[in-house]
């Protein structure tokens, strides 16, 4: 699904020291293999009464732009450069939610999103986008030529099941890396994508293959500025410890390759000693301004 070290995150709020990891590593993250884990937190809270008084207090909280700011520590720097954005912190205005079948458990995005832009070494740069404290994205990218390659990244999220907490990381390794965006392609215009993933903490492995297709040119209104966009559809489907599918639409600036809009659908089933589990993920987010908020 759409990007490290090999460690789990202690906590949702920590550092993510990827400045220091080489973007050759082609990691690539897409949906998190947390499901699998749920029934360790079942057995946690099975016969607690207290558990369904508490389990309406439950749930992700957003993550604030000034907390994105503090991990930001290069603060904000203009670039100049063909499909390199600016560094700093971007907003989106957001709207998702995630959802488990086991126990009606869902938890929301919030409001409003920040996403962290980090230079990394060759040009290459860093997306970090929190969709809440229980769930963060991180996503490589590499400019070559004309096009805009995704290569590497990961995925941590984490449920709470009132007497357990349930956190993962998912780290996808894509090789040849991804073509996210090509600045002189055609409407119509698809490349393949493949990406081997694991869980190191959860000893999972799921593989993420389908399409980006280009979809289109269009403007788009970006803090009441017309911004040129490029819009992509990603069609995947997912095979090993997890399946299901995964299907989003982004939108580029045609520039600097910043998003500017997404858009989410994800449904997945695992395995599990109570029948499938099933996830689901959907929502939409569209950027608030051009310019970093720090």
């Amino acid at each position: 699904m759409t990007e490290g070290d090999d460690r789990v995150d202690a906590g949702p709020d920590d550092a993510v020291p990827d400045d220091a990891v080489p973007a050759t590593r082609h990691r690539h993250s897409r949906t998190p293999a947390i499901v699998l884990a749920v029934v360790v937190a079942v057995a946690a809270v099975a016969g607690i009464g207290w558990f369904v008084r508490a389990w309406t207090q439950r749930g992700a909280e957003e993550v604030s732009v000034d907390k994105a700011r503090e991990r930001s520590a290069a603060g904000s720097t203009q670039v100049k450069a063909l499909l390199q954005p600016a560094t700093g912190v971007f907003t989106y205005r957001a709207t998702g939610t995630e959802t488990l079948s086991l126990l009606g458990t869902s938890q929301q995005w919030g409001d409003t999103l920040p996403l962290t832009v980090t230079a990394l070494a060759d040009g290459c740069w860093q997306t970090r986008i929190d969709y809440s404290t229980n769930h963060r994205h991180t996503q490589d990218f590499c400019p070559a030529g004309r096009e805009l390659h995704e290569v590497g990244g990961r995925v941590f999220q984490s449920f709470d099941f009132v007497a357990a907490k349930v956190d993962d990381e998912t780290v996808f390794t894509c090789d040849p890396p991804v073509v996210t965006l090509q600045l002189d392609a055609e409407p119509g215009d698809t490349w393949p994508t493949k990406c081997e993933g694991t869980s190191p903490a959860r000893g999972t492995h799921v593989t993420s293959a389908g399409t980006n297709t280009f979809v289109g040119r269009e403007t788009l209104a970006i803090g009441g500025r017309p911004t040129k966009a490029l819009r992509y559809r990603l069609a995947r489907t997912l095979s090993g410890d997890q399946k299901g599918t995964d299907a989003d639409e982004y939108w580029y600036d045609a520039e600097t390759g910043l998003l500017l809009k997404g858009t989410k659908d994800v449904a997945v089933a695992s395995p599990s000693p109570v029948g499938d589990i099933d996830y689901t993920e959907k929502g939409t987010f569209e950027l608030t301004s051009l310019t970093p908020a720090g």
